[in-house]
């Protein structure tokens, strides 16, 4: 959904056959090509001819479907926080589909930010980003019903983690399991953990200390400018900033405007982290490719569709 949305129009009328079907191969592909490789390969044609409506979401739905069933479950999650772009189009489809609001402190979110290749890094960028998801979040838990949304907070899961996993269980009519404290101890956090050094951490145990790192890795300046820009959401999730609210709003202006030099800063810490991964990740030549495929199919893949 995030890297196909956004080109989804381009593909032309979803009812010409030819148009949903090089979607439906071009984002077959691109799962193929995932650096977690899954077990199973979606299946185009299955796909194309059982999909609920002609659109990206239920091509989603279906892969997702497809891996269903070759587990063996009777549920499936995405994790992925960019979906919360898209709980209008999961409530048209899935009415009674449950949703987990998981807050962190968005400074400590922009200090981890910086050692991903999954995220951006400078502090304009990811405060913008985490006052616009948390925007949209709060949004939805205001509208739907507790029954149907969960609020939860990273800081509570890493202090009280027994806790916290059972209210969830509750939350989703889960019987709860002692090996769920375990997590890090499945073959396939190993595995994850083993490819990348942005994923190490889902092959160890909860970091009950994660938190606060920002007061020690950020800068004055950057904590200030992420109160700035996220100080409605902060206070609404209950996030004190370290700065007074006179100061917050004195600055208000100039720190929330983005500046040429932002985007030079951006694109400099991106060339050093993803230097950085491509030494150091078992995945770099996997994710290569997927970005490169993703690079030909945004410039080159969707040209020729008809509309009508």
């Amino acid at each position: 959904m995030k890297l196909f949305a956004p080109l989804e129009s381009k593909y032309g009328n979803p009812e010409i056959d030819a148009n949903f079907l090089r979607l439906v191969t071009d984002v077959c592909r691109m799962v193929e090509l995932h650096t977690y490789q899954w077990e199973i390969k979606p299946d185009p044609g299955l796909l194309f001819r059982s999909v609920r409506e002609r659109n990206l979401l239920n091509i989603y739905f279906e892969i997702y479907g497809q891996y269903l069933a070759h587990t063996g479950k009777r549920r499936w999650c995405c994790k992925s926080t960019f979906m919360i772009e898209h709980i209008a189009g999961i409530l048209r489809y899935y009415p009674g589909a449950r949703f987990i609001f998981m807050v962190r402190d968005g400074r400590d979110v922009a200090v981890s930010a910086r050692k991903s290749i999954f995220n951006h890094y400078h502090i304009f960028y990811t405060a913008s980003r985490w006052q616009r998801e948390q925007r949209i979040g709060l949004d939805w838990l205001s509208r739907l019903p507790q029954e149907q949304i969960i609020l939860l907070r990273y800081e509570e899961l890493i202090a009280d983690t027994g806790r916290v996993v059972r209210d969830l269980c509750r939350f989703l009519d889960e019987t709860f399991e002692p090996q769920m404290l375990e997590y890090h101890r499945s073959g396939e956090a190993r595995k994850s953990g083993s490819l990348s050094v942005s994923w190490e951490n889902t092959s160890k145990p909860v970091i009950r200390e994660n938190s606060n790192k920002y007061r020690r890795q950020l800068t004055p300046h950057e904590i200030l400018q992420f109160e700035t820009i996220a100080f409605r959401e902060m206070q609404e999730l209950g996030y004190q900033p370290d700065n007074l609210a006179e100061l917050l709003l004195q600055n208000k202006g100039d720190l929330m405007r983005e500046h040429f030099s932002y985007r030079l800063a951006e694109v400099w810490m991106k060339i050093k982290v993803e230097s950085s991964h491509f030494i150091k990740d078992r995945n770099s030549v996997a994710r290569l490719r997927k970005n490169l495929y993703m690079f030909y199919i945004r410039n080159f893949g969707w040209r020729g569709a008809a509309d009508v």
